[in-house]
């Protein structure tokens, strides 16, 4: 396979076993001048004019983004001059854009502005719809994106599948790969191909080789439906499938439920001729994509293959007894109806021959109920070449002009219509083609002296078993006068079919007629041959209908001209109504649009004035963000250098060769500590069977790399641990390799019967959660097989509580522990209600309700805070920016904002919707705690130094500094009417404040640390917990005296949190591995 570098445009050949990841184009070609060829782009032409070089870049540019060094083109990476490279690329193709990482589709039909789901968008009708070679490339790819003229994203597959199904009649299962394309009938794929056009007639054949999963030959110039029929050969060498024959409906299924009244006057009034068995084209299949495959009822595999020229199949028949006609029922029937089945009409072409049949030409396929108890099917050969070798009647009728005697009563004919029907070379009248069998011939005969009437004469084939069959003697021969100056076409057009004349041949015996000089009867007579020789005869002069029948002509001619006039006056007159109407609502629609504009305009202008000032914070930020980069880049450097210095010692020591143990232990830390750089220097040089603490590093990461070699060689070794978990989150190789779907390694491990298929790790996730949760359906099935049991969530934490908080009306409670899970808790109930996690979140140290409940916050180790939707239980933001640990987190009570401070001595404001980072408060100390007003208009934090800080939310000025504290501000809140805050430090003194600054009260506490403290809701109380006592003292605000002091259930907690009543409190114990949370009332 033949690639370009997506970055050097450098074509380069790759064996099937070599090949990298890439990315695949598809598209439609424009002009050949345009296109870049592989001579192009070997000789590094590739910026000529044109769509090629807009391609190609376009390309190129997103396979980089997406990280693909490769791409396919067929225009350029194809030779196209050598046939045998063209018949390989085209038999490959289905399978190449099935392998690649992701096909662009480029619709350089489709503006920027465009919307797909509009009936009448470009998109619908886009160029790249109705090509035949792009049906492969909409089917074969498991990734496939559009991009419009501009290379911009317009969507996947998957997001606009309803508008895709709506244009191409796939139905969803295929175009989405849920179902293979083996699923769908032949009938329902030839459908789908059946409104596309090749620029080459053979491609409409080949482009469909892949969708049929068969191989075969290119043979350009044998002509498309000799391609189409050998695919058709070819399909049914692989399947025997029968729906290959389900092609000819009419207009729709719904049509082919014919009485057997129409049948009967079909089979009556049309002459034989037989079709091809195998369809000539795509198109056949127009009305075929709901035929689906039914089940056939007999127990022994049918025959379906060609034989000696004919379609060799075995079939069971119905034969109607009101018609006659003969149905073959195939094993197919439309998917809505499931009792009914595809007939196809049949006859026999010899009664020599009992089970040679023809499909007869133009007949519609039928539909008939399914008989349980049918007839038995019979083995029929069908004729595949049309009419060539059908010995039914199909011969034209020959009329032989016999010039000399009509020369002999001075009579020229001098023209026939239709006039393809006379040879002059040969005095010869017959059918042009073999399809006008049975309509009549005029012939036009003139005096050659006299300027008087013409004789027009009409010949018909003779039609036996007609219901009114004329004597013989009339030889189909009739003739009437005209003058000369009317037209033989709109004669033709009056009188074709005889329904001018059932009352004048009732009348009369033989037709004859006069005109000034003659009276003509004409006689067509068999000859040899079965040809029938026109001549003409003097017959005796009696009383006819001609005179009348010539004035009848000239009056109908007349009528005719006089409705001919009318007609073109009229369409003008409806097209100027047309166009008034048309014009007044052009011009409703123009005025709407204009105001419209002026609008926009207005709009547009408004925003501008926003966006000026948006660039100017942003700038400023830059600036403030640029000064850290360049701080941290600096600390980063210091720090490699120092690492490799360090490491290039440790290579000199003695001991680090020993056991590869020293080694192993740098490698479990850098894992451990996520630092990449290390990882990637040590661990291909890490003895693969050298044991690293409890010997689970080695096995577990050639699990996650998929390594089969390095699992085997590690479970071959004495003493392995198959089942052991790693440090970071308990996981078994077992679970690391289900979860990335690598099946040969779980079956590896299964063999040993050495682990537990249904193992939880630190999450309390199984393997085949793990397979479940990253869509890995084939390792899920191999679980499933071996035993795992599917079961709900834990209900419990499994590791000791860290965080809690209390929602707003303090009916739940938030929770986060070591398990790395977050749990919401019913206080009235003591019931889990939900539990959040799979984020990658670890050691959340804070939790927080918003002031709605709808969402949780947390805070975790990796500085990072997640925003969980309550009503997905998923993450819906993650707000990331801090440099150093998180200390404090808080909701603005709109539930729109948060506010959260950090070790890293900012203070920084987010919107908690779109998770975008919205203004800086600075300040010069590490603040430990933070809380918003009622309003969402003030913040307040308290420092490491002992000062509380009153800052303005929206714009980051700091308004008040409070100072009184003599050591670290662990917590600080807001009064329900935002008039006072109170504050606790680190050794126990609690303050209140009005919001001037003014110390309204100090009361010294016994309960030191971190610990909360918050308002009554009529600010007359203030409530402080603390964990390390497990103990909550409630303090007159106004007198400063402790009114009540209580101890917990146990010595210590792990977590404490106070409700927004300052009612309720819950505690974690310490020792507490089961998660366990206590609330309780100290009102009560």
């Amino acid at each position: 396979m033949r690639l370009i570098n997506t970055q050097t445009f450098k074509l380069k050949d790759f064996s099937y076993e070599t090949i990298p990841p890439y990315a695949i184009l598809s598209h439609t070609w424009g002009d050949d001048s345009e296109e870049l060829t592989l001579r192009d782009v070997e000789n590094g032409n590739i910026s000529k004019p044109g769509v090629g070089s807009i391609k190609l870049r376009g390309c190129c540019e997103q396979a980089q983004k997406d990280g693909l060094e490769y791409a396919w083109i067929d225009t350029c990476c194809i030779d196209k001059n050598n046939l045998v490279e063209l018949s390989e690329a085209i038999n490959s193709m289905f399978r190449w854009y099935n392998c690649a990482s992701v096909c662009y589709a480029y619709l350089p039909d489709v503006p920027e502005d465009d919307k797909p789901s509009e009936l009448g968008s470009k998109f619908r009708s886009s160029r790249w719809f109705q090509r035949g070679w792009t049906l492969q490339e909409l089917l074969a790819p498991k990734h496939l994106r559009f991009f419009n003229t501009k290379w911009q994203f317009i969507g996947t597959k998957g997001t606009i599948s309803n508008v895709i199904k709506d244009i191409t009649r796939v139905p969803r299962q295929f175009l989405l790969g849920i179902t293979g394309l083996h699923v769908a009938s032949v009938a329902q794929r030839m459908s789908w191909a059946a409104q596309r056009e090749t620029k080459r007639p053979e491609d409409l054949a080949y482009c469909l080789l892949g969708i049929f999963g068969i191989a075969m030959p290119m043979i350009y110039g044998e002509g498309g439906e000799q391609a189409f029929i050998r695919l058709q050969e070819q399909i049914m060498k692989s399947t025997r499938d029968d729906s290959i024959l389900a092609w000819g409906f009419s207009d729709g299924i719904n049509d082919s439920l014919v009485d057997d009244e129409a049948i009967k006057i079909y089979i009556l009034h049309s002459i034989f001729r037989s079709e091809n068995a195998l369809a000539t084209s795509p198109k056949h299949f127009e009305h075929s994509g709901q035929i689906v495959r039914r089940e056939q009822t007999h127990g022994q595999l049918q025959s379906l293959d060609m034989f000696g020229g004919s379609l060799r199949i075995s079939l069971p028949l119905f034969t109607s007894t009101t018609t006659g006609e003969t149905i073959g029922i195939l094993s197919c029937g439309p998917e809505s109806s499931p009792y009914q089945a595809v007939g196809l009409p049949l006859a026999r072409t010899s009664l020599l021959a009992s089970n040679e049949y023809a499909r007869p030409w133009g007949r519609p396929l039928v539909l008939r109920t399914v008989v349980a108890d049918g007839a038995p099917p019979e083995l029929i050969y069908i004729k595949s070449d049309g009419q060539r070798d059908v010995s039914v009647e199909t011969t034209t009728q020959h009329w032989l002009y016999e010039h000399e005697l009509f020369s002999q009563i001075n009579l020229t004919l001098v023209e026939v219509e239709p006039p393809a029907c006379w040879d002059k070379q040969t005095n010869l009248i017959s059918q042009a083609n073999s399809g006008d069998n049975g309509k009549p011939i005029f012939l036009r005969l003139r005096h050659n002296e006299a300027k008087c009437l013409d004789f027009v004469t009409m010949l018909e084939k003779e039609q036996h078993g007609s219901y009114t069959e004329l004597p013989r003697d009339y030889k189909m021969c009739k003739v009437f006068a005209c003058t000369r100056d009317e037209s033989l076409l709109e004669i033709t057009e009056i009188k074709s079919l005889g329904r001018m004349f059932p009352r004048l041949l009732g009348r009369v015996k033989e037709t004859s007629a006069r005109n000034e000089m003659l009276q003509l009867h004409i006689r067509a007579e068999p000859a040899e041959g079965g040809i029938m020789v026109i001549t003409p005869d003097a017959v005796k002069v009696e009383a006819d209908g001609t005179t009348r029948l010539l004035v009848d002509v000239e009056l109908i001619l007349d009528f005719r001209q006089l409705l001919r006039d009318r007609s073109q006056i009229y369409p003008k007159s409806e097209e100027m109504k047309v166009s008034s109407k048309t014009y007044g609502e052009r011009l409703q629609r123009a005025k709407r649009e204009r105001i419209e504009v002026e609008r926009q305009l207005r709009e547009l202008e408004a925003k501008k004035r926003t966006l000026v000032e948006e660039e100017k914070d942003c700038a400023r930020e830059m600036y403030y963000v640029g000064e850290e980069q360049a701080k941290l880049k600096e600390r980063q450097d210091v720090l490699s250098d120092r690492l490799k210095h360090a490491y290039t010692q440790l290579e000199g020591l003695s001991v680090y060769d020993k056991d590869n143990q020293l080694k192993g232990k740098i490698f479990e830390e850098a894992l451990e500590n996520g630092d990449a750089e290390v990882v990637r220097s040590l661990f291909y040089k890490v003895d693969v069977m050298a044991a690293v603490n409890d010997g689970w590093i080695h096995l577990i990461t050639a699990s996650i790399r998929g390594d089969v070699d390095a699992v085997q060689r590690v479970l071959s070794t004495r003493g392995c641990q198959a089942d052991i978990t790693d440090t970071l989150f308990g996981r078994t190789a077992l679970s690391w390799a289900s979860g990335n779907g690598h099946e040969a390694i779980v079956q590896l491990l299964l063999d040993t019967n050495k682990v537990d298929v249904n193992s939880r790790d630190h999450n309390g996730w199984t393997p085949l959660k793990w397979a479940a949760e990253k869509k890995q359906a084939k390792t899920a099935q191999i679980l499933l097989d071996e035993g795992a049991t599917i079961d709900g969530p834990l209900r419990v934490h499994r590791g000791v509580i860290r965080a809690m908080a209390f929602s707003h009306d303090s009916r739940l409670i938030v929770s986060g522990a070591s398990d790395n899970t977050i749990k919401i808790w019913d206080t009235s109930t003591g019931q889990c209600q939900q539990t959040l996690q799979g984020y990658g979140e670890k050691h959340t140290s804070l939790v927080i309700f918003s002031h709605d409940s709808k969402l949780v916050a947390s805070v975790s180790d990796d500085y990072l805070i997640r925003v969980w939707n309550r009503a997905t239980s998923r993450c819906q933001k993650i707000l990331q920016g801090h440099a150093d640990s998180i200390t404090a987190v808080a909701f603005s009570h709109d539930s729109k904002l948060i506010a959260s401070a950090s070790k890293d001595k900012t203070i920084r404001i987010w919107d908690s919707v779109t998770g975008k980072f919205q203004h800086r408060l600075h300040d010069d100390t590490v603040n430990l705690s933070l809380a918003v007003s009622h309003d969402s208009s003030l913040v307040v934090t308290g420092s490491n130094n002992g000062t509380v800080k009153i800052w303005d939310m929206a714009t980051g000025q700091c308004l008040q500094i409070f100072k009184g504290h003599r050591s670290f501000v662990t917590s600080v809140a807001f009064s329900h009417n935002s008039d006072q805050v109170v504050s606790h430090d680190f050794i126990g003194f609690i303050k209140i404040w009005d919001m001037t600054g003014v110390c309204q009260q100090t009361m010294q506490s016994n309960l030191r640390m971190f610990s909360p403290a918050a308002f009554s809701y009529d600010s007359k109380l203030v409530v402080c917990a603390s964990a390390d006592k497990n103990a909550v003292q409630v303090w007159d605000s106004i007198t400063g005296q402790c009114q009540k002091t209580m101890l917990g259930p146990d010595p210590n907690a792990s977590s404490i949190a106070i409700s927004q009543d300052a009612r309720l409190i819950a505690s974690a114990p310490v020792h507490n591995m089961e998660g366990r949370i206590k609330v309780w009332d100290w009102s009560l």
